[in-house]
């Protein structure tokens, strides 16, 4: 009876050691994927941001500088425009899903400046061009913070 009892122990033992290691394991691999999912966010917006800061610059480089881009720079750096800024579109419209709050905040008030009313085209391109890169900076900022990663980066 003895060997009876302690083999029910051991098994008992063996059966709960083995459910608390696989709810341990399934719990690892949900944060995990969970942080690949935000890192990817965060990756493809941050790269969506850079690219409408760089097309921005374009822009207003020429216009302080009173030149004209050339057509066939036109075309290439409109692309940056047309792939980036309707990503940042689909994921500020994503809310807090990927983002922490704060980034979202970031990205909405980018979003918002399309209804904004410019006196004049240069306007328009400052706005622009400083409302994109604080939104990156904050971007860059929040991913740092959201994804606990050193800001020896």
């Amino acid at each position: 009876m003895d060997i009876f009892f302690e083999i029910l122990k051991l098994g008992a033992v063996g059966l709960t050691a083995g459910l608390f290691s696989a709810w341990l394991g399934s719990f690892s691999h949900r944060n995990r994927k969970w942080w690949e999912l935000k890192v990817e966010a965060y990756k493809n917006v941050i790269e969506a941001l850079s690219d409408i800061v760089y097309y921005f610059d374009i822009h207003y480089s020429a216009e302080i500088e009173q030149r004209e881009i050339s057509n066939d720079r036109k075309v290439e750096v409109q692309k940056f425009w047309g792939n980036s800024y309707h990503k940042i579109r689909k994921y500020a419209d994503s809310g807090t899903l990927f983002f922490s709050i704060e980034a979202n905040q970031a990205l909405v008030e980018f979003m918002k400046m399309k209804n904004k009313k410019y006196d004049s085209y240069f306007e328009h391109l400052d706005s622009y061009y400083v409302g994109a890169e604080r939104c990156l900076a904050s971007i860059v900022d929040s991913a740092r913070k959201d994804l606990k990663l050193n800001a020896s980066f």
